[in-house]
């Protein structure tokens, strides 16, 4: 928070902050620049009258530029906070799900999903916990879910196998 209040103060110092030198000192430089020219102008004003509404304009391009690209990048490490506590649920899941205590499973992977209700793999294991529970319906509804979801089409066969639509071994050629 600290570095985003320092972009708002001068473009580029929240950039320094977290670390970003090149960056931060290139929005600065540039910022610097901007507004020197802007105040010649108040101290010239004849000489620079045509170029001051380009001026204003760039200062607000690179004083925006400098907010938005802080603030993408702390949302960028906040989701990777949030991915490696989505790990931690997922796995707290699969080890309940190979205990065989199958009710902490489901609550563990409606848990990740609360964490974000998009994971391909959250809704998967979802949908097997329920098919290992006996709610069938359910799990059909989940595997839809998954297939949505799915534009990639990676869990495609895992799908199939697990929904009882396909043989969970290759099929082998013959000669």
């Amino acid at each position: 928070m600290n570095r985003l209040l320092g972009s708002v103060l001068f473009p580029g110092l929240g950039h320094l902050l977290a670390g970003r030198y090149f960056k931060g000192a290139l929005l600065a430089v540039l910022f610097s620049l901007t507004v020197q020219t802007l105040l010649m102008g108040l101290v010239w004003p004849e000489s620079f009258e045509t170029t001051r509404p380009v001026m204003c304009g760039l200062a607000l391009g690179i004083w925006t530029y400098a907010l938005l690209s802080l603030w993408w990048g702390l949302r960028r490490a906040e989701h990777t906070t949030s991915t490696g506590q989505s790990e931690a649920v997922l796995m707290r899941g699969i080890r309940a799900m190979l205990a065989n205590d199958l009710s902490a499973a489901e609550e563990a992977f409606r848990g990740l999903l609360r964490l974000d209700d998009r994971d391909v793999e959250g809704w998967l294991y979802l949908a097997r916990t329920c098919q290992l529970q006996g709610q069938h319906d359910r799990a059909r509804r989940f595997y839809r879910v998954v297939k949505n979801l799915d534009s990639r089409r990676k869990w495609t066969r895992e799908i199939d196998v697990l929904s009882g639509g396909a043989d969970p071994r290759p099929s082998e050629a013959t000669p």
